[in-house]
Parts: structure tokens; C-alpha cells; sequence
């Protein structure tokens, strides 16, 4: 493909985000103020701010104008929107949609945890978040969520590191091959929102 039709390719992903943003009564103020900010990351990650404008397209019931117009909904979309274009896994891209979709939706979003759900995010691998997928969030005692897969304790100590999961710390008798966790409140929400 020659230069100039490449640049023309990569123009048409801004138009096609800005034509989107246009159709949907009041996505204008958010995504105008992330331009305003992130402009030159925006126009090297323009896939990735398209799919973010298709999420809000593809959801009008949660992106409602009275809800476009709220300064902290669109402080949350600022924030999110930032991130959502550095980010390099499209696994953890997914996350953060849903995460943002579960924000957008929540009334209170001084409490929702917006900024900790995306800053774990950042710290967890992909296999940290392959591992959340086995958690069962119904129980409520200290259980080993591998009751003998050693290769999976590295993961298991980063969920507890991100404060996902605890660890029992009491005595156990014998060698142990994995260690026994319990999910935190927090876990229990972030769960929400991995594919499982």
C-alpha cells in the first residue's frame, strides 16, 4: 500500500469516531475535552478511540444526554478514555469497557472505583486475569483455588498483592502445594467484570 493511501486509511478512523460522537446528543463534551487533552495519542491509537465511540454507540440506553452532561461521568470518561488508549492487551481493553459501562451505569460515581479498577488492571497479566476466572465469588471461606497446581501460586500471590484475594495466614498441617485465599469485597466487584 502506498504512503499516501495508508494516511488516508488512518484519517478515516478519527472521521468515522467524530461522525459517531456527532449522532449521539451530548458524547460531544467528554470526547471534545479528551481531545483537547490526549490529541497526539489519540491520533496514534485511533482504532482504539474508535472502539471506545462505538462502545457508546453500541450502548444508548447506558450513554443517555442526562447522563453525557454529568461533570463526574465525564471527568470518568476523561480518565478511562486515557487509559483505555495506552493500554496494549486487547484482554484488558475488553475489561475496561465493561468496567466504564459499569460505571456509566452506577448512580453514585463518586464511590464507584473507577481510577483502583484500571490501576489493577495495569498491574495484573493477562494469566493473573485467566486465573479470576476459576475463582468461585459464592464462597465465603478461605479455600485453594488449585488444590495442587503449584505453577499457578506466582498468580494467585499478584490477585492477593492487588488486594483481590486474602491469604489465611494460619497455621496448616502439612506441606501445602497452594495457598488457601478468600475473595475481598473488592475482588468481588472487579470479578464482575472478566469474562467468565
Amino acid at each position: 500500500m502506498r504512503e499516501k493511501d495508508k494516511q488516508i486509511v488512518k484519517d478515516s478512523a478519527m472521521v468515522v469516531a467524530d461522525s459517531i460522537v456527532s449522532s449521539i446528543p451530548g458524547l460531544n463534551i467528554p470526547w471534545n475535552l479528551s481531545k483537547s487533552l490526549y490529541g497526539a495519542g489519540m491520533e496514534l491509537r485511533q482504532k482504539r478511540a474508535l472502539e471506545w465511540v462505538e462502545m457508546a454507540r453500541d450502548n444508548p440506553s447506558v450513554f443517555a444526554e442526562e447522563i453525557l452532561r454529568n461533570e463526574q461521568f465525564q471527568d470518568g470518561f476523561v480518565f478511562a478514555f486515557e487509559r483505555y488508549i495506552r493500554e496494549r492487551s486487547e484482554e484488558k481493553r475488553k475489561i475496561m469497557e465493561k468496567a466504564f459501562l459499569g460505571f456509566a451505569e452506577n448512580k453514585d460515581k463518586e464511590k464507584f472505583e473507577l481510577e483502583k479498577i484500571y490501576h489493577i488492571l495495569s498491574i495484573l497479566n493477562v494469566d493473573d486475569l485467566l486465573v479470576l476466572k476459576d475463582i468461585n465469588v459464592g464462597r465465603d471461606d478461605y479455600h485453594q483455588i488449585y488444590k495442587e497446581k503449584p505453577d499457578k501460586n506466582e498468580n494467585i500471590q499478584n490477585l492477593i498483592n492487588a488486594g483481590i484475594l486474602i491469604a489465611d495466614h494460619s497455621s496448616r498441617l502439612g506441606s501445602i502445594a497452594a495457598p488457601f485465599v478468600n475473595v475481598t469485597d473488592f475482588g468481588k466487584s472487579f470479578i464482575k467484570f472478566i469474562d467468565n
